[in-house]
């Protein structure tokens, strides 16, 4: 009799952890996702007047955010201009600014689903953090946006610009002394801004006066003149934001939480900046500040860049373990770059001036002309095939194809304004283009593991960004074009600013990694998360 009851008492704990472990296995992991889903979920109480703990590190990023500037400094202005010699460029940087961001505004729709808010974004110089020898009020030599922009937009057919209209404005060009290659300092033409003589003269009461006499009103000048008196840029940029959002919260649809449903109260990006609704999608989220929560490795994500005018998709690249948290790294490929695709056709840039820049481009070694085999019912896409018999090579109807890895930048970054430049943007050190592209300018050398843009990583099971790294730069086009016979500049298309994004983003207590060190150490909370922003070049 006695035996029954211990016999019992020595199964009863085996009896107990086996159920424990089934619930550990079966059941802990709903509890767990739903503890984390319910805190990530943005919310606020309208009684109380108070916002979720998400929303707070949402609208508040508690976070150290490090955006460094390296410029690829001009190092042979006189040859370029007056010989028409090959750019030799030397980087320098970087100029270090410290960045914050305050979500403002927030209005959450009655079910809670969506909420609305306006970005705000301050940045401060940190000389401290910049290189030895930077200085704010370094010279630097670069491609001089206003001359080479106006110089383009003549040649847009959109705008219909006469020949004499042509001659006029190439003459003052000249006497103002406007050239391809200026030497502003740093921090003017970053975010200060710089005087400019066609800026000025743009915008001058003589101007506006002619154009009240002699043309009721509008403008004498027949391109547009941007909105801005000074140049630099972001000119007005700091202590400022880009345009509205309306997000999801992630209350009716976790895996929508953050998901973009318009920008500048808008679902699409306007159809003068792209020709194919592909290339005007407002996809995921802002700059990847959000990913799909219970991320795998087959998971694509798409982001939207307001200051890049444009979405991504980011792709599976590996595992690494970032300050102790598991997290999958993310990266915007190749493929995202390459307007020779048919899905990237949107993003071609026009090439309105009809300027071969790259002549060695593309090597068609097997071209023959007369092997064409095409037929009116079977025509040929020369843009995707350039070395197809029936096409010739890089040109394209009246014009020339640019080869791989640039887009045209076609709004002024973040807002809802076209830009008046003529600028493409590019991956670092002409990552993405072909050799062709990199030995165009001296001093110009890409590698993989510094220059790839937009790399992130994301602990997977609650998608949160625990670093990245996205790096661009800007590239301005250049021609020597004697129907304006103003500078001897070689057809280039030369590297301007980089905004290189080595920027480190240190988010310290925040929610979601919380949570994460809850589950696995008991109660820790210190953590930190770390995004790095990328280089401006």
């Amino acid at each position: 009799m006695i035996g029954i009851p211990c016999t019992i008492l020595v199964a009863l704990p085996s009896i107990v952890t086996l159920i424990l472990g089934l619930l550990g296995i079966f059941v802990f992991p709903s509890i767990y996702k739903s503890i984390v889903y319910s805190i990530l979920v943005l919310t606020h109480d309208d009684y109380e007047g108070t916002l979720g703990l998400s929303t707070q590190m949402f609208s508040k990023p508690p976070m150290i955010n490090q955006m460094k500037f390296y410029f690829f400094n001009i190092t042979n202005m006189d040859e370029i201009i007056y010989e028409g010699s090959q750019a030799r460029v030397n980087e320098i940087g970087p100029y270090t600014y410290m960045e914050s961001e305050d979500k403002r505004y927030l209005q959450f729709t009655e079910d809670g689903d969506q909420v609305f808010y306006e970005n705000y974004k301050k940045w401060i110089y940190r000389s401290d953090l910049s290189c030895v020898n930077c200085d704010y009020n370094d010279i630097v030599t670069l491609p001089n946006a206003p001359q080479v922009g106006t110089s383009t937009a003549l040649f847009d057919p959109l705008f219909h610009v006469t020949p004499t209209a042509k001659k006029i404005i190439a003459a003052a060009l000249l006497l103002l002394g406007e050239n391809a290659i200026n030497s502003p300092s740093m921090g003017a033409v970053l975010f200060d801004g710089y005087d400019d003589a066609l800026l000025s003269a743009a915008h001058s009461g003589i101007v506006t006066l002619i154009s009240n006499i002699w043309n009721g009103g509008v403008n004498i000048i027949p391109i547009p003149v941007p909105d801005m008196h000074t140049m630099a840029y972001f000119n007005g940029y700091n202590n400022s934001r880009d345009e509205s959002y309306w997000i999801h919260t992630g209350m009716n649809d976790i895996y929508k939480l953050g998901d973009i449903i318009n920008w500048a109260n808008e679902s699409l990006l306007p159809s003068e900046w792209y020709p194919t609704e592909t290339a005007r999608m407002i996809n995921g989220s802002d700059t990847g500040s959000f990913g799909k929560v219970g991320l795998s490795e087959n998971d694509v994500l798409p982001m939207f860049h307001s200051y890049m005018c444009r979405s991504f998709n980011a792709v599976y690249q590996g595992k690494r373990d970032v300050e102790g948290v598991p997290s999958y790294t993310y990266g915007v490929m190749e493929d995202e770059w390459d307007t020779s695709l048919d899905k990237n056709k949107g993003f071609r840039y026009r090439n309105v001036e009809g300027v071969n820049y790259y002549p060695q481009w593309p090597n068609c070694p097997k071209w023959n002309h007369s092997n064409c085999k095409a037929t009116p019912n079977d025509p040929i896409d020369c843009f995707t095939d350039l070395c197809n018999d029936c096409c010739n090579k890089g040109k394209v109807g009246d014009t020339f194809a640019v080869p791989p890895g640039f887009y045209p930048m076609v709004c002024y970054p973040g807002r809802r304004e076209s830009s008046p430049f003529a600028i493409l943007w590019s991956t670092p050190h002409f990552l993405y283009s072909p050799s062709t592209v990199v030995d165009s300018v001296v001093g110009i050398h890409p590698e993989l593991s510094l220059h790839q843009p937009m790399v992130y990583d994301h602990e997977p099971a609650q998608f949160t960004p625990s670093k990245c790294n996205y790096s661009y730069f800007l590239r301005k086009l250049g021609d020597n074009d004697d129907r304006l016979c103003i500078f001897f500049v070689q057809n280039w298309i030369c590297v301007c600013p980089y905004r290189s994004i080595l920027d480190e983003y240190r988010i310290h207590n925040f929610v979601h990694w919380s949570i994460y060190r809850r589950m696995r150490s008991y109660g820790q909370k210190n953590t930190f998360a770390q995004c790095t922003e990328g280089h401006v070049y």
